[in-house]
């Protein structure tokens, strides 16, 4: 659990019981206008192979509006919902806000670990976070990405976490007040309790850099290089010994190989004594290009500076459906923020025991920004596996175009609005939807919609009439 701070809540369903969602859409449109017959159409997440939702449609044709309904759905289930608004334009009754940006400095700490020895620890977090930066227009180039590697592992070992020792890996979530109480104190002790910080990071690193301008590891590697030239010296000379046959010569050598060894002696001694960490000579080889851990050091600040990696988790508390605003931040800051969520909430919901239907849903709208055919894409892993953690991926987009196949066949429910003739093409090979279908498409009066149902192998999309009154026997 987080120290001084709000937790990820995990809402637990009662033994034997479901958070099944059914969400009522509106009327078949062929019975409706061919037989007169009013046919309801109803998402029902115990009949579909998960919880995950498609929404499609061009701006102005109404996905705030369906998202809005059906999180309400969701809300009178029980169900938890995480909402991911790169506009800040869903306004969702009883739900929590957080605003990302500088001035707010809500964030989460990226260098807090997996403490589980399977799945978790030091190698595969640094691991993770190099792919999260390298997700970004900003690519680290290969020198960059050795030095951070580098640094990421010394900070981890200085507060005790080790890649070789799984007991190290779970430690404490710190808040950025109490690290700053703990400096100010000078109780470098107590932080090792806690996960380092980007901060801790930002701070070991210009550490380096200083050392590197002002050479603060130079008098150990001086004197070292200074015992290890005179050691070759006194290696010559006893060569020379050994092939000297006049006695005098010989104990002329003699005397000097004596004040060789004297003087190698206390040049060692002076090696000895110059050791500060006794990691001298490997920081020099791992830490060796001023521009090169310059650039790192600038890219660990502007990653500070955008407040998503400070350690201050916004006060959700319990709330049911959080609201993640950010419309503040750049395209690559909401990337890396969506993925940081989504690793954290999936993490922690696979730690639960299995369960057989939806109990926590992640809407994100405009997910285009964050899809790609990456398998190690957080939507393309919770679109594969979410299911069995009671995970509902719900993504609204314009285009059905922009996502990977893994995604596209793994979604129970796929709705489009009225989606750009320009996307058609791609929309009818990616979905294997007949245009007809798609021309029968008017915005905010008629939908198509597609439900896999578990043992169906072959589901087809229908048009669907939005905004009908619900029938009587559905209200019940």
């Amino acid at each position: 659990m987080w120290e001084g701070c709000s937790a990820i809540q995990v809402r637990e369903s009662s033994p034997g019981k479901t958070l099944s969602m059914k969400h009522y859409f509106g009327l078949d449109q062929y019975y409706f206008n061919q037989k007169k017959q009013q046919i309801p159409i109803t998402l029902d997440t115990s009949q579909l192979i998960n919880g995950h939702t498609l929404l499609c449609g061009m701006s102005g044709v109404g996905k705030s509006y369906q998202l809005r309904a059906m999180i309400a759905s969701a809300q009178r289930s029980g169900i938890q919902v995480e909402v991911f608004d790169p506009h800040d334009e869903l306004d969702i009754p009883g739900s929590k806000t957080a605003k990302y940006s500088e001035a707010t400095r809500f964030g989460y700490n990226p260098l807090a670990l997996n403490p589980d020895p399977h799945s978790g620890g030091v190698r595969k977090r640094i691991n993770w976070l190099l792919t999260l930066l390298n997700s970004t227009s900003r690519k680290l180039g290969p020198k960059q990405e050795t030095a951070l590697r580098y640094l990421l592992q010394d900070i981890y070992y200085l507060n005790g976490c080790y890649e070789d020792k799984p007991s190290s890996w779970g430690k404490k979530h710190i808040t950025e007040a109490q690290r700053a109480a703990f400096l100010e104190q000078n109780n470098y002790a107590a932080l090792k309790q806690f996960y380092p910080t980007l901060g801790d990071l930002i701070t070991y690193a210009e550490r380096k850099i200083k050392a590197l301008y002002l050479g603060a590891n130079s008098p150990a590697i001086t004197h070292l290089d200074k015992v290890n030239k005179m050691a070759a010296k006194l290696r010559r000379l006893v060569g020379q010994l050994e092939k000297v046959s006049d006695d005098d010569e010989a104990m002329k050598l003699e005397e000097k190989l004596e004040d060789y060894k004297h003087d190698t002696i206390s040049a060692y001694s002076d090696y000895v004594h110059s050791i500060e960490t006794g990691r001298e000579f490997t920081d020099v080889i791992k830490y060796n290009s001023k521009d090169v851990m310059q650039s790192v050091f600038e890219r660990l600040k502007n990653l500070d500076a955008s407040g998503i990696f400070r350690p201050n988790p916004p006060p959700f508390g319990n709330a049911q459906v959080r609201v993640h605003q950010m419309k503040s931040l750049s395209d690559d800051e909401q990337r890396m923020l969506v993925q940081l969520r989504l690793e954290e909430l999936f993490r922690t919901r696979r730690d639960q025991p299995t369960v057989n239907d939806v109990q926590q849903i992640v809407v994100i709208d405009e997910a285009h920004k964050f899809a790609d055919e990456e398998g190690d894409n957080l939507l393309n892993i919770l679109a594969k596996e979410g299911r069995k953690f009671g995970m509902g991926l719900w993504c609204a987009s314009q285009s059905p175009t922009h996502f990977s196949e893994d995604f596209l066949t793994n979604c129970g429910t796929t709705i489009l609005l009225g989606i750009h003739t320009t996307y058609w093409d791609g929309a009818c090979r990616k979905l294997k939807i007949d245009e007809s279908i798609l021309r029968f498409i008017k915005p905010h009066h008629v939908a198509a919609l597609k439900f896999q149902r578990k043992a169906e192998t072959n589901a087809r999309f229908q048009n669907v009439i939005l905004s009908q009154p619900m029938p009587t026997q559905l209200h019940a």
